[in-house]
This record gives structure tokens, C-alpha cells and sequence, in this order.
């Protein structure tokens, strides 16, 4: 049972469940620096949920050069493929925004990898046009 209630436990946070989702949703590999910006959060504050979610077995990382690629963890637990499917029926609605930039993110990639750096002024200048101010962010 203690398992279980871990896992509730990681994914009953806004933030970290806002994370999972979006992996879930995106359905491939992101960088901490692309889930921050699609989440107008600290790098830092995304790699702590990053590592709460994998410590519950929930996501998993792949060393890429510096950076890291994180990704849910597929699995062969009922229990596990239960929580995708209640967290794949949250309606994209709700984290409408966070899977717009997201998708931008990942669009800036060249050759599959990341290449935009913290306040890159390609993103900056992306958020600035949809109207995104630096209060609602700690980019």
C-alpha cells in the first residue's frame, strides 16, 4: 500500500502532475529546459519534480551529452497504466497553455536537440508575442 500512496503523494502536487501530464500528453523525450519554459518555471523547481516523479518510478532520464532527456516510464503495471489513462483523460484544456509552449519548445530544437539557453532571446521574444510578461515567469 506504501507504494501506492508514494505514488498519489507525487502526483496530488500541481506542479509535479502539471510535469507528468505534459510528458504524458507530448508523448516523447524533453529536456528540463523545455519543460521549465513550456511551465514558465525555474529550472531548477522542474528538475526537483522531475526527480520526485522518477524516484516513484513514474518517468525516466537518458544522459544526452550535458543535458538529460526525461520521458514517462512505460510500464507493465496495472497499477501505473491505470494513473496514464486517468492522467491522458485530464482534457488538454486544462494545461492548454503549458502544451502550446511546449510544442513551440520542442520546435526550436535543431537536429533533435535543444540549442535554445536560459533567456534565449528566440524564446523571450516567442513568450513576449503571446503575451506572456516576465511576472508570470521566472525565465
Amino acid at each position: 500500500m506504501e507504494r501506492y500512496e508514494r505514488v498519489f503523494k507525487a502526483l496530488s502536487q500541481e506542479k509535479r502532475l502539471k510535469v507528468f501530464t505534459l510528458l504524458l500528453k507530448i508523448g516523447e523525450e524533453c529536456y528540463v529546459c523545455e519543460i521549465a519554459d513550456a511551465l514558465l518555471e525555474s529550472h531548477y523547481n522542474i528538475s526537483k519534480y522531475l526527480n520526485d516523479l522518477k524516484r516513484e518510478g513514474l518517468v525516466k532520464e537518458k544522459k544526452l551529452g550535458k543535458g538529460t532527456l526525461y520521458s514517462v516510464k512505460p510500464s507493465d503495471d496495472e497499477f501505473l497504466r491505470c494513473i496514464h489513462d486517468a492522467i491522458l483523460s485530464i482534457p488538454d484544456s486544462c494545461i492548454e497553455r503549458e502544451l502550446h509552449l511546449l510544442k513551440l519548445r520542442l520546435s526550436l530544437r535543431e537536429k533533435g536537440k535543444c540549442t535554445v539557453r536560459v533567456k534565449d532571446p528566440r524564446w523571450l521574444e516567442i513568450i513576449k508575442e503571446m503575451g506572456i510578461g516576465s511576472e508570470d515567469s521566472n525565465v
